[in-house]
């Protein structure tokens, strides 16, 4: 039978026990069917799978095994920007190598529609535990290249973390204190990672969000990103 699934073997040692990535395409039941008893004999407690809106026979398939759609996963891009302003103060790139408690508290805050949130299956923490692991990575550049903060005195009201990668760059986490959005923080921030991008030669930059985040992808949108890709993604428990 051919192979349809993965171990991921970060995921599994992070969360604590096994999990999969299966990619479909034409899945038919049946097949799926006896991916999951793979899954199984392989002590696997989870899969995720990655489906292409347009692949009818795969959404039935992980359906009808009780899959549950928990992403709508659009990745947004934009080349080349025509307004761009200053980094300035109050945002300022962060320079120590750990969180502020009130970092991660907005690290939290940037997964609100986050699968790992959504899904009622988690029953430790997962959520909490993998964005606090997100900013932890990130502020130690191990996983962003820059961690841009907005600041009013000495609090963190704002932040966004950004990477390059093939020179293409790739706006990770952000996230605006709840308390202060409505004040265009979350522009300023996205503003200033262009400037960021533009200062390493990149004029390219690709965003990801969930669909049902709506106002996140009102934001993009009004800054001129576009839809490049959306897929859906299911998570299947093994039972």
């Amino acid at each position: 039978m051919k192979n349809y699934f993965d171990i991921l073997e970060w995921d599994s040692k992070f969360f604590g026990y096994k999990i999969a990535s299966i990619h479909p395409s034409k899945l038919e039941s049946d097949d799926l069917h006896n991916i999951v008893i793979e899954l199984a004999k392989n002590d696997v407690k989870l899969a995720y799978c990655f489906i292409n809106p347009d692949d009818a026979v795969s959404i039935n398939s992980v359906r009808n095994a009780s899959g549950l759609l928990v992403d709508e996963k659009v990745t947004y891009s934009i080349q080349g920007f025509s307004e761009v302003i200053s980094v300035t103060n109050p945002i300022k790139p962060y320079i120590l190598e750990y969180p502020t408690e009130n970092l991660r508290f907005l690290a939290l805050q940037s997964g609100t529609y986050s699968r790992f949130k959504v899904d009622p299956n988690f029953k430790n923490n997962e959520y909490e535990n993998l964005y606090v692991e997100w900013i932890k990575n990130s502020v130690k550049k191990s996983i962003a290249g820059e961690n841009l903060i907005y600041y009013e005195g000495d609090e963190e009201k704002g932040f966004i973390t950004l990477a390059i990668k093939n020179n293409i760059g790739s706006i990770g986490l952000i996230a605006v204190d709840e308390k202060e959005r409505g004040k265009s923080i979350g522009k300023k921030l996205v503003n200033a990672a262009f400037v960021y991008f533009k200062a390493n030669g990149i004029d390219k930059v690709e965003v990801v969000t969930q669909k049902a985040n709506k106002t996140a992808c009102l934001f993009y949108e009004s800054l001129g990103f576009e839809v490049k890709s959306i897929i859906y993604i299911y998570h299947l428990w093994i039972k």
